[in-house]
């Protein structure tokens, strides 16, 4: 089953995959991912970039973020979860809120 992730609020949304921490600003339609690194605090946090939706596919774990409103750029990728058969971990540790708002939050 798919559907459309509400993106109403103003706050920032996440989503865990097995390599990154991605982060949504809903009221700015913005996203960003936060690369995790064992060997940093917090890892490495990609540039802001514009999308247009989020669609989730609860059947796979899978996810996909619309770049653009047509869907004909999008980026895909898979929740992680525990005993992740993707990658063969466990459910992603906690980030630090204050490395993430080091890594320049909003």
């Amino acid at each position: 089953m798919r559907h459309d992730v509400p993106m109403e609020t103003n706050d920032l949304s996440t989503l865990e995959s097995c390599n990154s921490t991605w982060l949504f600003d809903d009221a700015a339609h913005r996203f960003r991912r936060i690369l995790k690194d064992g060997s940093r605090n917090g890892g490495v946090a990609t540039p802001w970039q514009d999308f247009s939706k989020v669609e989730l596919d609860d059947d796979s774990d899978s996810f996909s973020v619309w770049l653009n409103p047509e869907g004909t750029r999008r980026l895909r990728s898979w929740r992680h979860r525990s005993h992740c058969e993707a990658c063969g971990g466990e459910v992603t540790t906690e980030l630090n809120l204050a490395a993430i708002a080091a890594l320049g939050g909003r």
